[in-house]
């Protein structure tokens, strides 16, 4: 990453945050030094950014600072509008509204030469009947994995088996055609996968849950080579 794009990036990360951030924090979210950390910390104060704290201690963002207008590249544009067509076409209708709801605000605050090329993005997801169909709430799953808490399902496996599984919810994953479930099984003591056409019900749980390095996403996701949810 470039070190302007850095500069840039850490402020976007420190806005809207009520804690001290620390450098070290810092460092290992940009995988660089925590000197690189402090050397960076002095230049955004030197440029104006309203930065407050000290080294050791953790620095914090005044929170009416705002970044300037983003200026998005065609291919940047074309990602968003063709990962809001799939987001419409492959979720739920909650997340289909907010998808269309997102493409309004951003085009509506682009400027002008961005907005024609974006409404001129010729990228398409219609529905398709190939999407295997499920009955369990969507939404209800995408708030218990922000939550934490623990879900039920009566699962149907490959072979036409029933189950009852307690799962700790940590991701929402599309595999087309199907929609899984990533998470922590508490019967097999691992991760697994549950597809939500085989899910003949799930509910949430009053029981929360805590992450530890071993039934954590991230763990999963080094294994498999992505970080972020993306592929390196």
């Amino acid at each position: 990453m470039k070190r302007a794009d850095r500069l840039f990036q850490i402020v976007n990360h420190m806005q809207g945050r009520r804690m001290a951030i620390t450098a070290q924090s810092i460092a290992d979210e940009f995988d660089v030094s925590v000197r690189t950390i402090y050397r960076d910390i002095q230049d955004l104060i030197l440029t104006g950014v309203p930065i407050s704290g000290e080294a050791g201690v953790g620095y914090l963002i005044d929170k009416s600072h705002c970044l300037p207008p983003m200026s998005l590249e065609v291919g940047e544009l074309e990602t968003l509008m063709l990962g809001a067509a799939m987001v419409s076409a492959f979720t739920d209708e909650a997340m289909a509204k907010s998808a269309k709801s997102l493409v309004r605000k951003l085009r509506n605050v682009l400027p002008e030469k961005d907005r024609e090329i974006f409404a001129g993005t010729a990228l398409f997801a219609p529905p398709t009947n190939a999407l295997i169909p499920w009955t369990v709430d969507f939404s209800m799953m995408r708030g218990a994995i922000r939550t934490k808490h623990k879900l039920q399902l009566d699962y149907e496996d490959k072979n036409g088996d029933y189950t009852e599984r307690t799962v700790r919810p940590l991701s929402l994953s599309f595999w087309g055609p199907s929609w899984l479930l990533l998470a922590w099984c508490e019967l097999r003591q691992d991760h697994r996968h549950f597809r939500l056409d085989r899910m003949r019900s799930a509910s949430q749980q009053e029981a929360t849950f805590v992450e530890t390095p071993e039934t954590s996403l991230k763990s999963y996701l080094d294994c498999l080579g992505f970080k972020d949810g993306l592929r390196d």
